[in-house]
């Protein structure tokens, strides 16, 4: 049995008895210009233990979450993968009327708090959550996607990107930006990853 399809069936098994999701991430995904802010974020679910195993960046990577930062404290302004900001006239999602919310306290704390994300209804576990604060959030989706299946589909470039190609198939691969990916690939030091988008440049 291929490694990654005997991966997908431990997760499976996981799920039938409700230990699959253990990990909340918390990411922004798009980017406002005018408010020199990251905005909009939102979560992602995974089982820590399936990355650990095929990474050993998250044997140790937890942090606390937030709701919105600057451009700067983000630390990736030019991210390809973060959608810009419409309609930024307005005091809505991404306005200035959000709030920032953020503390020092444990990421087991931190979990069990209901922090103001602006996500509407959300589900919320009672275990790990992480603040990514330099990637976006359909980088991070491509990457746990990989992570689990070995399977990577990069997107357009921007300047190439149609509406259509914006939004992945459920059936599929959810499609990232390659410039975003390897240097997420290079931060959490996956080689592998490295030599697949740079196949794909």
């Amino acid at each position: 049995m291929p490694r990654n399809q005997a991966r997908i069936y431990g997760l499976l098994r996981k799920s039938l008895v409700g230990e699959l999701l253990d990990t909340q991430f918390d990411l922004f995904s798009a980017r406002s210009k005018r408010a020199g802010n990251v905005t909009k974020p939102r979560a992602l679910f995974a089982n820590h233990r399936a990355l650990a195993a095929n990474s050993e960046y998250f044997a140790s990577y937890y942090h606390t979450c937030e709701g919105g930062i600057s451009l700067s404290e983000y630390g990736y302004a030019s991210d390809s993968d973060l959608d810009e900001e419409e309609g930024e006239e307005g005091e809505g999602e991404g306005g200035k009327n959000d709030k920032i919310v953020k503390d020092d306290v444990s990421a087991e704390r931190m979990s069990r708090t209901a922090l103001n994300l602006n996500l509407g209804v959300q589900r919320i576990i009672l275990s790990r959550r992480v603040l990514v604060t330099d990637t976006a959030f359909n980088t991070w989706q491509a990457l746990l996607y990989y992570l689990y299946t070995d399977e990577i589909v990069f997107a357009p470039l921007r300047s190439q990107r149609s509406e259509i190609a914006r939004h992945c198939s459920l059936d599929g691969p959810p499609p990232c930006s390659p410039k975003s990916m390897y240097r997420l690939a290079c931060k959490i030091k996956h080689d592998k990853l490295q030599a697949k988008v740079l196949a794909a440049i």
